[in-house]
């Protein structure tokens, strides 16, 4: 019997960098996945857009298109989901899923879609990727392929996941609308793994860093 796959890092990107990757199928049970003009091996993505069409045109799934303003794609739920049908056009939602690719056509198999009331996180997200654009152009070629390797995510223990609450809890407590130090989480929870903590909520998209050091929580 196969062993059960690994969760996979929700990776940041722009529709544009899905788009024109290309789509690569994987044998057995690893994932398939799509590798960016920049080198990135994505499987599981984390991108945030508008709601410009919404409906299922006599298919058998779900489908809203979302816009970024670097392109545009389809995400397509093949069961019942509330989620979606809780939005409406012209929502701005943040969606991690699994790109897919059928004919020449791409699309994202949402894992999970979450509304933005603040449209300033689209601009955060645009910073996040143009500092992350910057960070790896200047890597010399063989380095890069540490950071853009889908990481195994450490094994959850019961202390983690109750640290996790806790960080994130401290976070919506210290945060009085501009953000929090990450230096004051670190010292308020007196957690030593804080620090790996903030770092995984960054990259599963449930906060974001409004700048160097600075962190919200995404509502």
């Amino acid at each position: 019997m196969p062993e059960p796959q690994k969760r996979q890092i929700a990776y940041k990107a722009r529709i544009a960098d899905l788009i024109n990757g290309g789509y690569v199928k994987e044998e057995g049970w690893t994932p398939n996945y799509i590798i960016t003009k920049q080198g990135k091996h994505i499987s599981r993505i984390n991108l945030i857009g508008t709601i410009i069409s919404k409906g299922n045109d006599g298919q058998d799934y779900q489908s809203l298109i979302i816009d970024d303003g670097t392109g545009s794609i389809s995400l397509r739920a093949f069961e019942k989901s509330e989620a979606i049908n809780n939005t409406e056009i012209g929502d701005v939602i943040i969606v991690i899923g699994r790109p897919r690719e059928y004919g020449s056509e791409k699309y994202i198999v949402p894992e999970i879609i979450k509304k933005i009331n603040n449209n300033k996180w689209i601009n955060v997200r645009k910073i996040e990727l143009e500092i992350e654009d910057l960070k790896t152009a200047e890597l010399p070629v063989k380095e890069r392929k540490v950071i853009i390797e889908d990481v195994e995510p450490k094994k959850q223990t019961k202390d983690i996941i109750n640290n996790s609450q806790i960080v994130y809890e401290t976070v919506k407590e210290l945060d009085s609308g501009q953000g929090v130090d990450i230096g004051d989480i670190i010292k308020k929870t007196g957690i030593k793994e804080a620090d790996e903590i903030i770092k995984k909520f960054l990259m599963e998209g449930e906060m974001f860093e409004i700048r160097p050091g600075k962190i919200k929580i995404l509502e």
